[in-house]
């Protein structure tokens, strides 16, 4: 719920209403169902916006991935040499940070969109989630930009197509839900902990060095293999690495026990992100 009071400039300001105990699970979604030409909306905004505004639009989407793809196939095909056969590392590269930016932007714009959007967010009553929802609409384009970047790729490096293939667009739901739950988690505890965006890049910088991004699962030590597992992330990029482009699938268990952990962390994020919402207004 949200109060309304009107300002001495004559515009009226919607302050939360502290009722996060007043709407289950089902509440809240039933609740967001009814704001679904909202949503539509904001996300056409949300594109034209992002694509418009810049003087090469959707190619920033494509030039991100490969650019930084250019820095790890300097470094690790000519200066500490990583195996990848029978796959071309910039193939690799390109395939897993294609698929990890996917991942950065939703954390990370969705857990800012509160706090970059205060304005509507203090004056229009609407679910709060559309704005990290809106976020992975977005990052949706430029995950099809990039995947239209690899198929390039697989052409000009003749890399064969499998069955296995088809596993990956699984693989998608648990990652995306993770995303999402993660988004959701940190824009709530935007409201109370002010120095999060510092700390936010340094974290999903070191979460991507400790999971096979830049590197095959196969190249890490045995001592330490156990805690790629038990990163959700571990499992999902090596299994998408598996079956996009190695022609194999290994980690069934695995990716099984991610799916459920993904679960867990988007309902639970969605829980947390709607007890934390009444606090936006007057907090951030």
């Amino acid at each position: 719920m949200v109060s309304m009071k009107r300002t001495s400039s004559s515009t009226y300001v919607f302050e939360a209403v502290d009722n996060r105990l007043q709407r289950t699970l089902i509440g809240h979604l039933r609740y967001a169902l009814r704001y679904r030409p909202f949503f539509l909306y904001w996300v056409r905004r949300g594109l034209v916006t992002r694509y418009s505004q810049t003087s090469i639009g959707l190619l920033w989407a494509i030039l991100q991935p490969l650019l930084s793809s250019l820095i790890y196939i300097i470094v690790f095909s000519y200066v500490v040499r990583v195996s990848t056969d029978p796959v071309p590392y910039p193939l690799f590269i390109v395939t897993s940070l294609v698929l990890w930016s996917y991942f950065n932007r939703i954390v990370f714009s969705g857990a800012a969109s509160i706090i970059g959007n205060l304005d509507i967010v203090t004056r229009v009553q609407f679910p709060r989630e559309f704005l990290p929802l809106g976020i992975m609409v977005e990052s949706l384009v430029d995950l099809a930009l990039g995947i239209c970047i690899i198929a390039l790729l697989f052409i000009i490096y003749h890399q064969p197509v499998t069955p296995y293939l088809l596993i990956g667009f699984y693989i998608f739901i648990p990652y995306t839900f993770l995303s999402l739950g993660l988004a959701f988690i940190f824009a709530g505890l935007a409201s109370v902990i002010r120095d999060l965006f510092q700390i936010l890049p340094l974290l999903l910088q070191l979460l991507m060095y400790l999971s096979p991004v830049i590197y095959p699962l196969s190249l890490v030590p045995k001592g330490i293999h156990l805690f790629y597992v038990i990163n959700p992330l571990g499992p999902i990029f090596a299994a998408y690495q598996e079956t996009i482009l190695f022609g194999k699938f290994t980690l069934l268990p695995e990716i099984l026990l991610v799916t459920v952990f993904s679960v867990v962390i988007l309902i639970a994020g969605y829980l947390f992100f709607k007890r934390m919402e009444w606090r936006f207004a007057d907090s951030l």
